[in-house]
């Protein structure tokens, strides 16, 4: 179980006002040789912007130095007034505290050991009032706890610090003695201090701490040994059978690995019963294996082998969303979820979340888009990784919902970032316009996508601009008047994610009205239909494929589909048998085929923005190919 502090204002006040310039480094160590982290709210950010670091040659800003090792999580302002009122109003802490108590149960709930940094004793009695799952400690206990998980001279360094603290604290317990009985604070305070690493090191609880350790190092060398790496024989024979039973998982990476080496598949169906069928084989073979032996021994197996059923789950899942199945995709993703929780690999649950929450988008489910966007938010943070994808696809989903708070400040965040790397910036808003265009939803394409140009110009990235040039064209293409209109207000959000010069923003304006003139010219009827079968290559040129919009299928089964061309525009391809596993972002190609053209109705022109329809002799004279090398990226990012 992973230990988080989730700190208040105050804590840092007092850090600020006595910390030495050692504090730290020495707090950094500490925090990366353990599985601790610090988490606070953005409310606490606004309350300490001004904090600097008194004992520090300059007084740097403190917020500024603490940034990197923070982790900020966005509370819903409606969860907020709910523990208000379960408190009652008068007893309630205020909003920013609210906040953290809140911010400190949901990470109980994920199965971390919280304890919730502060001298405010209200904070204590309301969250045991509420069962909030976290235990309090004031600064001066947190700063002491630091010192017993440091070296020598750290923990000289931060008891000297905790001692400081702790007088403070008492004085100012004091001077309030005259306002409200302070024995009750003065008790926990105490009580917290004895509750310190070093006056539990005789405990029992070191016993099972070793047994958890044991247990760990046993699937770590039962995980090597499923790679073929090295193990102690003396280990080996700990782990019984458990490695030839295991074995057979890692045919699932050979697979996904000969699966994503040609770049794309022809026959997306083909390659998901091939996995799924392997898959099948291999849960078989080990659950015969396991089903003999005690459950101790089973579960060192599972938590071994759910690698590589993550990343087959998380494969199977993108093969079904590049068929079009997503209610298929979201069942294997949530699979994938759920093995990843037993990998020691925040990474692993950090992008099954991402993909779970672009289902969620595709299905307009926009609350639980943004709570798994937040999460994997929340995960990037831990590891280290790129926060700006799950922000801004947070503020998206926020903003659909009608939480407009909750939308702006995961913007601004996402627009710190921007600043610091925009080539970065440029390239994860590329990727995430991509994503959006790949669920079918092209409104949001266009506005992400908007903003990776503004950054590509900034940066001179030229060839990048050529490729958003033609996604934004064919995100204009899909979008229809319906779907134009559902996403008023997003521009103006997104529009304060990049701040673009003078110079680039005349430059955009010019690239983008060419855009959307050449969107123009495409959106007009074709110059030429025709009710006999002609040669395929009369309209579509030879060699050159359609990418897939939308399917659209009706009440008999039939299917068009809206498919684009960067010298057509969209077309709807008409195919009356059905039966299309196909997904937006597959490429068509016509082969030696006849067609005929004719022109959309009135009604097809306004619901898919279609220039044509065309009805293909053979349809088998039709392949859907998908880019299967993305699917390893999603898995392994």
């Amino acid at each position: 179980m992973s230990n988080v502090w989730v700190v208040d204002s105050n804590c840092f006040i007092h850090v600020g006002s006595m910390a030495p310039d050692s504090f730290l480094n020495d707090l950094t160590k500490i925090l990366n040789s353990g599985e601790s982290t610090l988490y606070v709210t953005p409310g606490v950010h606004d309350e300490i912007k001004t904090v600097r670091f008194q004992r520090w040659p300059n007084q740097p800003n403190l917020l500024d130095k603490f940034r990197e090792i923070l982790v900020t999580v966005t509370i819903d302002e409606a969860e907020v007034r709910a523990l208000a009122k379960h408190i009652g109003e008068k007893a309630s802490p205020q909003d920013v505290d609210l906040s953290l108590m809140i911010l400190g149960s949901k990470l109980a709930h994920e199965g971390k050991k919280v304890t919730l940094v502060s001298d405010d004793f209200k904070m204590t009695t309301t969250g045991e009032k509420a069962n909030l799952n976290f235990e309090t400690c004031p600064p001066s206990t947190f700063l002491q706890r630091l010192a017993d998980l440091g070296g020598r001279g750290q923990r000289s360094r931060l008891r000297s610090l905790s001692r400081r603290v702790r007088a403070a604290e008492m004085r100012y317990a004091i001077s309030r003695a005259g306002q409200y009985d302070i024995q009750a604070k003065l008790t926990w305070m105490v009580d917290s201090l004895l509750s310190s690493r070093i006056a539990l090191a005789e405990e029992t609880d070191d016993v099972e701490d070793n047994s958890s350790s044991d247990e760990g190092k046993l699937v770590s060398a039962l995980t090597r040994s499923i790679r073929n790496e090295k193990v102690k024989k003396s280990t080996l024979n700990k782990l019984g059978s458990l490695p030839e039973i295991c074995a057979p998982v890692i045919q699932l990476d050979e697979h996904l690995s000969k699966m994503s080496s040609g770049g794309a598949s022809d026959d997306i169906n083909q390659a998901y019963d091939s996995s799924v069928e392997l898959l099948s084989e291999i849960l078989e073979i080990t659950g015969f294996g396991l089903a003999p032996l005690g459950e101790e021994m089973a579960e060192l197996a599972h938590r071994a082998m759910a690698g590589p059923l993550y990343r087959m789950e998380s494969a199977l899942g993108m093969l079904a969303k590049m068929s079009g199945n997503l209610r298929l995709s979201r069942l294997h993703l949530s699979r994938a979820l759920s093995n990843a929780t037993l990998v020691d690999d925040v990474g692993a649950e950090m992008r099954a979340m991402h993909q779970l929450g672009l289902l969620a988008i595709a299905a307009k489910n926009w609350h639980r888009a943004s709570m798994l966007f937040e999460t994997a938010d929340r995960q990037s943070q831990e590891i280290g990784a790129s926060r700006l994808g799950h922000l801004v696809l947070a503020g998206i989903s926020r903003h659909l919902s009608e939480e407009n708070e909750l939308a702006k400040s995961h913007l601004n965040a996402a627009s710190a970032l921007v600043q610091e790397d925009k080539k970065e910036a440029s390239d994860i808003l590329t990727s995430i316009g991509n994503s959006l265009l790949a669920i079918d939803c092209p409104g949001l394409a266009i506005e992400v996508l908007d903003e990776a140009m503004e950054c590509a110009i900034e940066t001179s990235q030229n060839d990048k601009l050529e490729t958003l040039a033609e996604m934004l064209l064919l995100a204009n293409t899909a979008l229809n008047d319906k779907e134009q209109s559902q996403y008023d207000g997003l521009r103006q959000l997104l529009d304060g994610l990049n701040n673009i010069s003078d110079d680039a923003s005349d430059e955009f304006e010019a690239k983008i009205s060419d855009i959307d003139q050449r969107a123009i010219e495409l959106s007009k009827p074709l110059d030429e239909t025709w009710t006999e079968w002609q040669d395929a290559s009369r309209l579509v040129p030879s060699g050159s494929p359609l990418i897939i919009l939308r399917v659209d299928e009706d009440d008999s089964g039939r299917n068009l589909i809206i498919s684009h061309h960067p010298e057509l525009g969209a077309i709807g391809l008409w195919l009356p048998e059905g039966g299309v596993n196909a997904a937006p972002g597959n490429q068509i190609m016509v082969h030696e085929s006849r067609i005929k053209v004719a022109p959309p109705t009135d009604d097809l022109r306004d619901m898919h923005n279609i220039r044509g329809i065309v009805a293909v002799e053979e349809s088998d004279a039709l392949t859907f190919t998908a880019k299967t090398d993305e699917i390893l990226d999603q898995v392994d990012d």
